[in-house]
């Protein structure tokens, strides 16, 4: 940046300027006319094209040579002063796209575009919502700005969004319709009906009444909406300098969201902390605005793995728009090393996944790789590279379930290499500890769910306790506390204590004690630690940890007379080994070419470094294909 600069100042090209360049060049070559169409004679020598981010021209026509043949011996003038392009101020809008059909007829420029009814009500709702004066006179909108058949020209406007979002005046956020939604205020119940038109601009600012109950329930309910779940608009609100959200009638801003949902702002008001239990979308929803901040306060360039795990919630239509919806907050090495838009989704996520490799990334890749974390059918990815559409939906990752991180490996350094090529088509190989071999297993797939929306715990515990009370039958536990073995298996030894604690837990001292107090409350089906905000108790700490914990998992016995949680698609026979590098073990299946990486497991009694005190097991290289 040169010196002087002020980084908060638009660039001197927007990025508008960048979008409309093509049409421009086409439109600016005669001294005389603006709209030049190529048949003025004062017209100067020129060529149309569509000039592309890389500087490669598209669609280059030679106009000049065109006229000429058809005007012979006319006088051609020559401009003397150099064009200087300025791009208008402009807004951008952020919504969801929502499901197709494009059957919507729009009047864009005079001419007729055909787009989704979700286009249609946002457009609608930003011109209802604010008086003439009050927004940018152009609006760009990714459906109507870019040709989305075309992936050539969806690849250059990728690279064209952090100047896009970043150069406009305003991005507007169109949360989206309410239809038959309550809000309880008092003794009343207030009901929503569909909104085609907005209320007054900025009224829930100007309230003095902010405290009134209206306006937080509202702002939780914002976040049950779609729009806080959609990968693409992750960017859009983290490059946007000035926010503004439409909802329920209502224009409010990014300081009224933050007085509310700010953590300083959750702390001093409990009301504002029952509300947001009250639903697990409502909590997901902010969960992922406090993502989202996170992202728009980063300083500088987030690491790409760093912000594709973060944001391992969001959902997209299409699954390569997990990697590119992300391009914008990237840095121009990562977005190089990825390459072009591409609907290849194995070519896509194969060349993130190797980049991350190349970068030293590999140990914290694999967390979120695995045949445990699939969901894509009909496509091939090698087992080390992740599926980032499954994310959402698989077990908790055991790397980052609590604050202290394992530390398996203890103090080891990774040792991994691609195979073949930079871009791993023949596997990685991993330098790891091989220690030992799934002799049982007991799965759940699917569990009911209990009056909280949770799946029924007992349903899992008691085929892992059956799995386990036999291995103690037959002698073959290594432990000398079977119990309290068992107990802290299913917390994945999270006991809350120390820097693992929380603000509203309490500390598993005797974690026997505590599973059996838990498993009776169970039983009866009494309170499943869903306390609205308040600070748990030690056995309602204890149900929430091992429902975070076993959830989605199954249990296994090893030959040796360990217990692990291990992924939903462990088999007999597969081995747990540890990855020198890795905080927790994995487990891994011998296919004709190497190995499948099925999953992360939590093994009691080898999570601290135990196995590196073992001199029978040799550090070996095996391949991840």
């Amino acid at each position: 940046m040169p010196p002087g600069t002020n980084s908060n100042e638009p660039d001197e090209v927007h990025a508008l300027s960048q979008a409309i360049a093509g049409l421009l060049t086409a439109q600016s070559s005669c001294a005389i006319h603006e709209q030049c169409d190529s048949s003025c004679p004062g017209r100067i020598g020129a060529r149309r094209y569509r000039l592309m981010p890389d500087g490669t021209r598209r669609d280059e026509v030679d106009q000049r040579a065109q006229w000429a043949a058809t005007n012979a011996g006319a006088k051609v003038s020559v401009r003397t002063e150099p064009l200087v392009i300025v791009a208008p101020v402009y807004g951008a809008l952020s919504y969801c796209w929502g499901q197709p059909p494009d059957d919507i007829k729009f009047l864009c420029n005079n001419k007729v575009f055909y787009g989704r009814a979700s286009l249609e009500r946002a457009l609608k709702r930003l011109r209802a919502g604010f008086k003439p004066g009050q927004r940018e006179e152009y609006i760009w909108a990714d459906a109507i700005c870019i040709n989305q058949k075309d992936l050539v020209e969806k690849d250059a406007q990728v690279r064209l969004m952090e100047r896009i979002y970043s150069g406009a005046a305003t991005v507007y956020v169109d949360l989206g319709d309410i239809e038959g939604q309550d809000i309880p205020v008092g003794n009343y119940n207030l009901r929503f009906s569909a909104f085609g038109g907005m209320g007054a601009q900025d009224e829930l600012t100007e309230s003095d009444q902010l405290g009134h109950p209206f306006h937080y329930m509202m702002a939780f309910q914002s976040l049950s909406q779609p729009w806080f779940t959609r990968t693409w608009i992750i960017q859009e609100l983290a490059l946007a300098r000035t926010v503004k959200y439409m909802f329920r009638g209502n224009v409010f801003t990014q300081a009224h969201l933050d007085s509310i949902l700010s953590k300083p702002a959750m702390v001093a008001n409990p009301s504002y902390q029952q509300e947001l239990m009250r639903s697990n979308i409502t909590m997901r929803g902010y969960m992922n605005y406090q993502k989202l901040q996170s992202i728009k306060n980063h300083n500088g360039k987030m690491d790409s793995l760093q912000l594709i795990q973060l944001t391992r919630d969001f959902a997209v239509t299409n699954p390569e728009d997990k990697i590119f919806g992300l391009f914008a907050l990237m840095s121009d090495a990562d977005r190089e090393a990825i390459g072009p838009y591409s609907r290849s989704i194995e070519q896509v996520y194969r060349r993130f996944a190797a980049l991350q490799v190349r970068r030293g990334r590999t140990i914290t890749m694999l967390d979120s790789a695995g045949l445990q974390r699939r969901s894509q059918q009909g496509v091939s990815l090698p087992s080390w590279v992740p599926d980032w559409t499954a994310q959402g939906k698989s077990p908790k990752v055991i790397s980052t379930l609590r604050p202290v991180p394992y530390s398996a490996s203890g103090a080891a350094q990774a040792n991994v290499q691609l195979v073949s090529d930079i871009t791993g088509t023949g596997g990685i190989s991993v330098r790891c500890l091989m220690l030992d071999t799934i002799d049982t297993v007991a799965h759940v797939h699917t569990a009911p769910l209990t009056r909280t929306g949770q799946p029924d715990f007992l349903v899992f515990h008691d085929k892992f306790r059956a799995a386990f009370d036999e291995l103690v039958r037959r002698g073959k536990s290594v432990y000398v506390n079977n119990e309290e073995a068992f107990a802290r298996l299913l917390l994945m030894d999270d006991m809350y204590t120390g820097r693992n604690a929380i603000i509203y837990s309490s500390p598993i001292v005797d974690p026997a004690a505590t599973y059996r107090a838990a498993l009776v409350a169970w039983r009866d089906r009494r309170d499943e630690g869903n306390i609205g905000g308040k600070k748990m108790d030690t056995m309602q700490t204890y149900q929430m940890q091992a429902r975070a914990a076993a959830v989605g998992r199954g249990f296994a016995t090893t030959q040796t007379g360990y217990i692990g949680l291990v992924p939903n698609c462990a088999q007999v026979g597969d081995q747990v080994v540890v990855i020198l590098g890795a905080t927790v073990p994995y487990v891994v299946r011998k296919v004709q070419s190497g190995y499948l990486l099925v999953g992360d497991a939590f093994v009691h009694g080898l999570m601290y470094g135990e196995a590196l005190e073992r001199r029978d097991l040799p550090p070996t290289d095996v391949v991840l294909v």
